[in-house]
């Protein structure tokens, strides 16, 4: 069998992304599902991009410039009350996207306030000229954002079969690994002025939420049933599932392999300048080739796993393999602390990372445990996303300021990442 090694574009599939998605089951979408691909492609490449910008090197230049001699501590001080209040956000909207009824549907309208919201805030977080305005435009952002990836990731149980949602999660996850590479890329020519980035991807984001929602529109949710709107009613909304060990499973599994991996990777920068000995003008082509290196093996991963994940009908498989690349990635600083090795780093687990992206999503709404929450309940799935990205930065800012140095950081990465791998396969329900 001969397997692609392009990205998986909705037109090449012509039997998986070509016919409209009519009911089946509860599965209900306005347009077919070929132009629901190409929706996603477009929404999860522009608000990785931006959040990449928001979240990511233009933000620890920023922070470096404006407190270099506590750079670390106050990153990590940001993304925890960032982190912690996008955790909250990701639910609420998800939950709130749910009892949503209007013309343009549920979710759309969520849409289309991340990405003006977001990009009002992208905006702010360039303008900032000290630390207390920068965190308060960060935190703004964080909040009123977290709509649009809330929505967005509640159209998959809505409109995508599950059959097909293998690819269609291969596409999503594709654009978004692209954006985010794309992202980088662009930063590593920004390190020591990064604040035109922000402009920029201000632009990006409100263009591609606007677009998105002219490609994929959606049914009107006027007519839909939903529970009564009293105090009692919002509260079962909000509601955590009882009796979903699966459920539980898979949040622990994303949530722990993602933790192992941004240990390392979201201070890749400092990794290199700290303890490596690069000066950031010395980093900046090692960033740049790391980026490069990983949009390629991301590519790979992505345009693999999504579609051999739906022709085996298998999840947990393609999501173990990319937990060892996680897993070897991660101790290459370790016990090989060069700039080639963190450009070989960015290529592993841009490769896992392709392949887990791919095929999480897919396994994310398989394991929902009530079709009328989807919103809410893929919004506290997607907290897991979210909530490593606070702890991450705590836990390695806190090994390094015991004094301990970068090393432990490796160990404990990998403890962790084989940790979510087992997680994956206590999973019953999906194979």
């Amino acid at each position: 069998m001969t397997m692609s090694t392009e990205i998986p574009e909705p037109a090449a599939h012509p039997g998986i992304l070509d016919e409209p998605t009519s009911t089946i089951g509860t599965v209900r979408s306005r347009t077919g599902t070929k132009r629901l691909g190409l929706g996603f492609m477009i929404i999860g490449l522009v608000w990785v991009f931006a959040n990449s910008i928001a979240n990511g090197l233009p933000l620890q230049a920023k922070i470096a410039i404006l407190a270099p001699d506590d750079k670390v501590f106050v990153l990590a001080i940001f993304t925890a009350i960032g982190g912690v209040l996008t955790t909250l956000a990701l639910f609420f909207w998800g939950a709130i996207s749910d009892l949503t009824r209007s013309r343009l549907g549920k979710r759309t309208p969520w849409i289309i306030l991340g990405a003006v919201s977001g990009s009002v805030g992208l905006v702010l977080l360039g303008v900032a000229d000290n630390i207390g305005t920068l965190i308060v435009a960060f935190i703004g952002y964080q909040l009123v954002f977290s709509a649009l990836p809330a929505a967005v990731l509640a159209i998959f149980p809505d409109r995508i079969p599950r059959e097909k949602r293998g690819t269609a999660s291969a596409i999503y996850g594709g654009a978004q690994v692209l954006g985010g590479a794309v992202a980088n890329i662009i930063a590593s020519q920004f390190l020591s002025a990064p604040t035109i980035l922000f402009y920029i991807a201000s632009g990006v984001l409100l263009a591609g939420g606007l677009l998105f929602v002219a490609v994929a529109p959606d049914f009107s949710s006027k007519d839909e049933p939903r529970a009564k709107l009293d105090m009692r009613g919002l509260a079962d909304s909000f509601r955590f599932p009882k009796n979903a060990p699966d459920f539980y499973w898979a949040f622990a599994g994303r949530f722990t392999l993602l933790l192992g991996l941004y240990m390392v990777q979201n201070f890749s920068l400092y990794i290199l300048t700290d303890y490596i000995g690069l000066t950031t003008e010395e980093a900046e082509p090692v960033v740049l080739y790391s980026g490069l290196a990983s949009l390629v093996t991301i590519l790979i991963g992505i345009s693999l796993a999504g579609p051999i994940s739906d022709k085996i009908k298998r999840r947990r498989v393609p999501i173990f393999v990319a937990s060892l690349f996680f897993g070897v990635a991660v101790l290459l600083p370790l016990v090989w602390p060069t700039p080639t090795s963190m450009v070989i780093f960015a290529a592993l687990s841009g490769l896992g990372l392709g392949a887990f992206l791919a095929v999480d999503t897919a396994l994310m709404t398989e394991v929902l445990p009530n079709e009328e929450s989807r919103g809410k309940d893929l919004g506290i799935l997607n907290t897991a996303n979210t909530v490593p990205g606070i702890i991450a930065p705590l836990a390695t800012a806190g090994i390094i300021g015991l004094g301990f140095g970068y090393p432990p950081v490796f160990i404990i990465s990998l403890v962790v990442i084989l940790f979510g791998a087992f997680s994956i396969f206590k999973i019953k329900s999906v194979r």
